[in-house]
């Protein structure tokens, strides 16, 4: 029969622990190194888990940190005084316990690892506290979600990079840029004049591409997918929050095939066209494209989602469509937008991808003379145009199905536009006949 939760012993290593701490009273750097990992409630033993943190607080002061301070310190500092660390003798005998400062590093990982599944013990239960509880169940579910997620994202070492890393990372993407003058380097996006002026998407970069309805976003959002899934055969995700996947890969196979999807939609259809549809159909199960269709997504359900699609498909490239379809707890729009867009830049940083999520604009445009889109027309909160590495503005530039696509903002690069040609009966874009405006 399986254990219950309360009948799991409770995961500590009380040796780890003292350690830990031996080695800290030994030499003072060892304190650092541990504190990088460790903080006083990741010690389960509570003398070592005061000591810990009074040993952390005489560190931050500046002052010497060994058995004679730290005895002055816990009488003047602690209730309890030296009680509360074990008395003089327990202290004294840590050091003796270590035979050196080498095996630091073992001792911290096993307290680490011991306090995450005391942790998610802990969270387990929550989980079930919040399952048993009355009210919506969508909210339950976004809870204990919340709790799930936050225990996955406990690393403390993961913003910490050493600097001769980061030099090294640095100067690769140069050369990377120095041999490729003028090529792709990131995630291309099939349109030659596009590419050129951004030399593809980069991974971690928050890519908005906006437009007032029926302007074709999808549509040049689902063609930039394809190229990279079918064409380049890189793993991409799509998260539809609009369309059905079943729309949207029927539209695909149309697009792809070169067959009008009036005549999908009527059935009327040449068997030349049928041939077609079948060979792209082929092609496209093929592919490493995922298509997740959930609607009004959560920020926690987009976190979720995009890290399944990254650790289960390898995901290189991610597409939201759209920004204004998700949904988070705020006491406003404005602070439920700001908490979306924050919620898609930690996606793209996290996953280190990049993520092109789509965008409305607000009706402001259609009442510009020219109707030309502006960055201030981001709907709905600045924070898109804060949080965003690029931004994308379309509008239809003629009557003859020329698209204008204005990079207004690229944080890595130069800004400019470039001009696209919609057709209608396929959806999808494709390079104009003429080059490109750099700003």
């Amino acid at each position: 029969m399986e254990s219950t939760l309360t009948e799991i012993s409770i995961p500590a290593s009380s040796q780890a622990e003292a350690a830990v701490l031996g080695c800290c009273l030994l030499e003072p750097s060892c304190i650092d190194d541990a504190a990088m990992t460790l903080v006083p409630d990741d010690f389960y033993d509570l003398r070592h888990r005061n000591l810990f943190e009074l040993i952390l607080r005489l560190r931050t002061g500046g002052g010497m940190v060994d058995t004679i301070t730290v005895f002055q310190e816990a009488k003047d500092a602690l209730t309890g005084g030296l009680e509360a660390l074990g008395g003089i003798t327990y202290v004294s005998s840590l050091p003796d316990q270590v035979g050196g400062v080498a095996g630091l590093p073992a001792y911290v990982g096993t307290v680490s690892r011991k306090s995450k599944l005391r942790s998610l013990i802990v969270t387990a239960q929550q989980v079930l506290s919040i399952t048993g509880r009355k009210g919506d169940d969508d909210d339950l579910l976004e809870e204990a979600q919340g709790k799930l997620l936050a225990l996955l994202s406990t690393d403390r070492e993961e913003g910490l990079i050493p600097l001769k890393d980061v030099v090294r990372m640095a100067l690769d993407d140069i050369e990377d840029a120095f041999t490729n003058q003028g090529k792709v380097i990131g995630i291309p996006t099939g349109f030659s004049y596009l590419d050129k002026l951004t030399t593809g998407f980069k991974g971690g970069d928050m890519i908005v591409l906006a437009a007032r309805p029926s302007q074709g976003k999808t549509s040049l959002a689902l063609t930039i997918a394809e190229h990279v899934a079918i064409d380049k055969g890189i793993s991409t995700g799509f998260l539809s929050l609009e369309m059905t996947s079943r729309s949207l890969v029927k539209r695909l196979l149309a697009s792809r095939a070169g067959v009008d999807g009036h005549n999908i939609a009527s059935g009327r259809l040449a068997a030349s066209e049928i041939a077609g549809l079948t060979r792209t159909a082929a092609e496209v199960m093929k592919s490493p494209l995922h298509i997740d269709q959930t609607g009004n997504l959560s920020v926690v359900q987009l976190t979720a989602k995009a890290r399944h699609l990254k650790y289960k498909y390898g995901i290189k490239f991610l597409v939201i469509d759209y920004l204004q379809l998700m949904h988070a707890k705020a006491d406003s729009r404005v602070q439920e937008v700001t908490k979306i867009s924050a919620a898609v830049k930690a996606v793209a940083k996290e996953l280190d991808i990049p993520v092109l999520v789509l965008s409305q604009l607000s009706r402001k445009v259609e009442s510009r003379e020219g109707g030309k889109p502006m960055l201030s027309d981001l709907r709905d909160s600045g924070s898109i145009e804060q949080d965003a590495d690029m931004v994308m503005l379309m509008c239809r530039a003629d009557e003859n199905n020329t698209v204008e696509v204005d990079i207004a903002k690229h944080r890595n690069g130069p800004c400019g536009s470039i001009d696209l040609e919609f057709i209608p009966h396929l959806t999808r874009f494709k390079n104009a006949s003429y080059g490109v405006d750099t700003k």
